[in-house]
């Protein structure tokens, strides 16, 4: 192996050693924001999207049609309280297959034996 192909093969080691560590520190700063979100109990739009998965611009858009609760203080800057957020998320569930199959079965004998009387 020649001299220039040993440097260029460290260079390249060089590089993806980098790139890996590159690539840890992100993971870790991740977590320490997940961690500091967790941590909040007010979010600003940013966080509050984040934190919910969707787009500023689509939570804001719901802010402006009044589908979500946030807080306007001074008529500002949005602010969201997690725990409200947690609780409109969960006023939303949709029922599972199964779930949709047992009520079915249900209001079917709630209405036969109201038909039987």
């Amino acid at each position: 192996m020649h001299m220039s192909e040993v440097n260029e093969t460290k260079k390249s080691q060089a590089v993806h050693e980098g790139d890996r560590k590159f690539t840890d520190l992100q993971s870790r700063v991740q977590t320490l924001e997940n961690l500091c979100y967790s941590a909040k109990e007010v979010l600003n739009l940013e966080e509050a999207a984040s934190f919910l998965g969707i787009a500023k611009s689509t939570l804001y858009k719901m802010t402006h049609e009044n589908r979500i609760p946030f807080y306007k203080p001074a008529g500002k800057l949005i602010y969201f309280e997690k725990s409200v957020l947690l609780d409109w998320i969960r006023s939303n569930r949709v029922m599972s297959e199964a779930e949709l199959q047992e009520a079915a079965r249900k209001k079917l004998i709630e209405l036969n034996s109201q038909t039987s009387r």
